[in-house]
């Protein structure tokens, strides 16, 4: 019998195939091959529960803590120790903590600036300028400024998207152009503001400095935004709003002392990282001014300014509570978790080595389609998986590293094509919490993302940018090689 399963095991072994036994599956396959249901088990589960925190409108941080448990058993029934992947898992935590630190400036700064009166500032002055046949640019602009200053789409949305979707119904405007143009602003200092944490991720993940990479994310910006600012003033007279409530405007000038002071803290924070201050040192000088506007202009009171920072602000008039409330400390612990477990993933997944053979496809996908078409893909896929643009950011990173490496390109390339895919095109998947979250905060469905040009064109200008160079590189190369890299 002996003698004829050995024969039996050559067969086997000569046709391609695996033999395993109870026995000897450990010494055969080694702990990280010892088939893959396990892990397919455990990607049914994390799945499952992004499906359970979707529907039931929970933290997805339970998923993602759900997933990692799941995957933690999984690497220990291939043979690792709990200490060892506990290393794993805390091998990228010194991303985390350079993302943190800004997510808590943040946290501090959405409640200063609504305490100081910056915020309502700026929306006065916004809903001011519109006219019957400039909404949808005013739609547009007034967000974008608000995200260049904010970095966060949920935070504007939840201020100037709200005011401007209330104002679009009042008016009789059309609210899918209207909330497409809504948007298209929120997303602008996701990838520009020195007070983004998406940037933030983006550039931590790639080992790059925040404010270089900020720079290269305005190279790339400056097409598709201008192209964007076209379309919706084309679009402005064909969609126009035929009136404009004046209450909104009212209120803000009965609850708040609006003088050009206010204004010094958004200032501060998009001046300064052009002088060479860093993305910290630039929000902890805005906070000093907003703490400053909101004793000495607004008249608060110091121990309410206080725990609005740690619990958020609350517009004392019943007019502004709903748009004007919220921000501190307390609204960025959910974004924080996510952060802490996306690259806890990251170190997981690296250490194991279960995306492997996913990491070991990059560089056949990138010579046939290209690098930034590849981001382009594996941030459609991670996000309709994780439904995160954290998770997204972080896994595209894990995904290419190693071929950006084998290609000896810089980091900043790496860094410019996640800046440019996954953190804009997460607002385009309709179950992403990316996306799903500013649809719901401004009361419209997806059938007006094809109006949230500046989404797509972003990915598209940079795409089409990589196939230009690609081409011209090939002309001018004899040989016909070609090295495709990000947009310039």
């Amino acid at each position: 019998m002996e003698g004829s399963e050995g024969l039996f095991q050559k067969f086997v072994r000569r046709k391609g195939l695996r033999w395993v036994t109870k026995a000897t599956a450990g010494a055969t396959m080694g702990p990280e091959r010892m088939g893959e249901m396990d892990l397919l088990l455990a990607f049914f589960v994390f799945l499952s529960c992004v499906v359970a925190c979707m529907v039931l409108e929970i933290s997805l941080s339970w998923a993602l803590l759900a997933g990692l448990v799941c995957f933690a058993l999984v690497g220990l029934r291939r043979g690792y120790s709990a200490p060892e992947l506990g290393r794993m898992a805390m091998k990228e935590m010194k991303t985390a903590g350079k993302v943190l630190r800004i997510l808590l400036l943040i946290g501090l700064l959405t409640a200063l600036w609504r305490a100081g009166g910056t915020v309502a500032f700026f929306v006065r002055t916004g809903v001011s300028l519109i006219t019957p046949n400039t909404f949808l640019l005013v739609a547009f602009l007034l967000p974008a400024l608000f995200s260049m200053a904010f970095g966060s789409s949920f935070g504007v949305v939840g201020t100037a998207g709200v005011i401007l979707m209330t104002i679009a119904r009042s008016g009789g405007a059309n609210l899918l152009a209207a909330s497409g143009a809504i948007m298209s602003g929120i997303y602008v200092g996701e990838r520009l503001s020195p007070a983004s944490s998406a940037a933030a991720v983006a550039a931590a993940v790639a080992g790059v400095d925040d404010r270089a990479f900020r720079s290269r994310m305005w190279r790339d910006t400056l097409l598709p935004f201008s192209i964007t600012l076209v379309i919706y003033a084309v679009l402005s007279p064909i969609y126009p709003i035929h009136q404009v409530d004046g209450a909104i405007l009212q209120a803000l000038s009965t609850g708040f002392h609006l003088s050009w002071p206010v204004i010094l803290p958004a200032v501060a924070l998009l001046v300064l990282p052009w002088i060479k201050m860093s993305a910290v040192g630039a929000i902890l000088v805005s906070c000093v001014l907003s703490v400053l506007c909101a004793l000495l202009l607004q008249h608060m009171d110091p121990g309410q300014l206080l725990w609005a920072c740690v619990t958020g602000y609350e517009a004392a008039e019943p007019e502004l509570r709903e748009i004007l409330s919220g921000g501190g400390l307390c609204s960025m612990l959910d974004v924080a978790i996510i952060v802490v477990l996306s690259c806890a993933y990251s170190g997981l997944f690296s250490g194991t080595g279960f995306l492997n053979p996913v990491v070991e496809k990059m560089g056949w996908l990138m010579d046939r389609i290209g690098l930034f078409a590849t981001h382009v893909l594996l941030s459609l896929g991670t996000c309709m998986l994780f439904c995160n643009q954290t998770v997204g950011t972080v896994l595209s990173a894990q995904f290419t590293r190693e071929e950006y490496r084998r290609r000896e390109l810089p980091p900043m390339e790496m860094a410019a094509n996640i800046g440019n895919s996954v953190i804009n095109l997460a607002g385009l998947v309709p179950w992403a919490i990316a996306c799903s979250v500013p649809l719901a905060t401004m009361g419209v469905g997806t059938s007006v993302l094809p109006f949230a040009f500046y989404l797509y064109l972003v990915p598209l200008c940079c795409w089409i940018a990589e196939i230009w160079k690609g081409r011209k590189r090939a002309g001018n190369d004899p040989a016909g090689r070609k090295e495709a890299g990000s947009c310039k």
